[in-house]
């Protein structure tokens, strides 16, 4: 994993202490060096530094800056280079084939090559071949496995990318004075861009000039359509793809699986006893979490260790300024959902893990939502376009908030049923063979079955996490505490308490984009915050120490 940002002043002005501010925002990202490109007259030449303030004393009007997560010393290196350190790469991911990547290489290569600057190696061997550059960039960003944003430096000339199916984010900004660009738009904030940012579209490459992004290509998923074949037929293919990625993804450091219980995690805990992968669990919930009960039963069930997390209200007070700033969002849902995963990552961090594994994807590809079993009753002929389509919005929808959550405290999150081969394997699969109401997931459980999930866990239905873990009651609880009830809301014009609650605090922090109608309730009825939160007031628009 890792962070990248740039920016370029149209107009050549310096930007230093922009790119500054842009690197110091997002340092969690990464445990390396901060890797500096500038441009002048001979082209990109690169510096590392420890201290990111270190940057300000290059003046330019273009530079990029990257910081890897580095779990291999050995082998891992900020940033990448090509054999006659020609080229260079930054990335915020991972490649996961390499060894396969391996095989395809023609010539020897002098640069490390267990590591991700495969990319540039590939690059390499196809520029002798004296190919057009998009046709190169194709070529070998259709080769790679893995989870990925990154920034190409070739010869003279800048590319951004990022992977299909959208695990790691990159943000786009363009004015008629500046070019942008940032892991996570904190950063991007910070330089005083609040409004037209925009995600990079998964599966796309853009080159950066001074005229803004031009997009070189955009990848797409290869959807086949639907086969009529046996659902044992299926179910084989998938356990044999499952099996493959969790032997490609899983790392050489020790790791955690984050078990609720549910199916999809508990699928992915069998698979991983079976392949003999070592591996640790962790559930997270509150006192009456049902997460814990079912996370359990699935460790007594596989005779796993589980360790256990435990909640309260006064756990998410301790941290919601700091878990809207983290994700960018006052959104009800994204704050319910990424409060159980920040904490997660936090209790990993603090006993020194840097990766966890974690199941999700699979309600997108096999119908795991209420909505799914609708639509399949209702509209039997849109159900396929439906699951294409919450596939292709995950990104927005959960994937940023997933990254960001478990970046923060630089966390590396891996997600075995997000790999592109097995999502449009499984995206032939018929509907009928993924949701047969009121069961969803069917596929997923009658797999769980052959490899030895219990009966008892394979029915067990689907439930949302922020009921399941309890993290939905503790923030209504939290909301009201700071006298955010529903009277209130309503008396005052709105409809939702916590979602008042949660705006109000996000203004506080110094969020862009806040409603008037909002902005002008705070001025009427000063909240009065707790001193805790005071060390994060207006922290958008500074740069502080959390």
């Amino acid at each position: 994993m890792g962070l990248i940002t740039g920016i370029l002043s149209k107009d050549q002005s310096d930007i230093s202490e922009l790119l500054y501010k842009m690197s110091y925002k997002l340092r969690h990202r990464g445990n390396s060096e901060f890797s500096l490109f500038t441009k002048d007259f001979n082209g990109w030449k690169s510096i590392n530094y420890n201290n990111p303030k270190e940057i300000l004393s290059n003046r330019t009007s273009f530079g990029i800056v990257g910081r890897h997560l580095i779990l291999d010393k050995k082998n891992e290196t900020i940033p990448y280079t090509d054999c006659n350190e020609k080229n260079s790469l930054l990335l915020d991911g991972r490649i996961f084939n390499n060894s396969q990547l391996l095989k395809e290489l023609k010539e020897p290569h002098k640069e490390n090559i267990k590591n991700s600057g495969m990319i540039l190696h590939l690059i390499e061997e196809l520029e002798k071949r004296n190919l057009e550059i998009t046709e190169i960039l194709k070529k070998t960003l259709n080769q790679i496995e893995g989870m990925y944003a990154g920034a190409l430096f070739i010869k003279d000339k800048i590319f951004l990318f990022r992977d299909l199916i959208g695990i790691k984010p990159l943000h786009l900004y363009a004015s008629p004075k500046y070019i942008a660009f940032a892991s996570e738009k904190k950063a991007l904030w910070i330089a005083g861009f609040k409004q037209n940012i925009q995600p990079l579209i998964p599966g796309s490459v853009v080159r950066i000039t001074e005229k803004g992004f031009s997009t070189i290509f955009k990848e797409e998923f290869n959807r086949r359509g639907i086969e009529k074949n046996s659902i044992g037929y299926y179910s084989e293919i998938l356990l044999k793809l499952l099996n493959d990625n969790l032997l490609k993804i899983k790392p050489r450091v020790p790791f955690y699986l984050l078990l609720s219980g549910g199916i999809d995690s508990s699928l992915l805990a069998a698979a991983l006893l079976r392949n003999k992968i070592k591996f640790n669990s962790l559930v997270i919930g509150n006192e009456k979490s049902k997460d814990i009960i079912a996370a359990q039963e699935v460790a007594n069930s596989l005779d796993l260790s589980l360790e256990i997390k435990k909640f309260d209200v006064t756990d998410l007070e301790k941290i919601i300024p700091l878990l809207i700033y983290t994700l960018e969002s006052t959104d009800e849902k994204k704050i319910n959902i990424g409060f159980p995963l920040f904490l997660a990552s936090n209790y990993l961090k603090a006993k020194g893990y840097n990766v966890a594994f974690a199941g999700q994807g699979a309600d997108e590809i096999f119908g795991g939502y209420e909505r799914h079993e609708i639509k399949i009753k209702e509209q039997p002929n849109n159900i396929q376009k439906a699951l294409w389509e919450d596939i292709v919005n995950s990104p927005t929808v959960n994937l940023e908030r997933d990254d960001a959550v478990s970046m923060v405290n630089t966390v590396e999150l891996r997600l075995p049923y997000l790999n592109r081969r097995f999502i449009e394997f499984s995206m032939q699969i018929p509907p009928s063979y993924k949701i047969k109401a009121p069961i969803r997931k069917f596929i997923l459980r009658k797999i769980g079955k052959e490899i030895g999930l219990s009966e008892k866990i394979i029915k067990k239905p689907k439930r949302a996490i922020q009921f399941s873990s309890g993290s939905y009651d503790i923030l209504k609880k939290l909301a009201k505490k700071y006298g955010f009830t529903k009277n209130f809301a309503m008396k005052n014009g709105f409809f939702s308490p916590t979602q008042l609650f949660l705006d109000s605090l996000a203004y506080f922090i110094g969020f862009p984009n806040i409603e008037t109608k909002v902005i002008k309730f705070i001025e009427r009825s000063p909240i009065k915050w707790p001193e805790s939160f005071y060390k994060y007031k207006n922290v958008t628009n500074n740069i502080k120490i959390l």
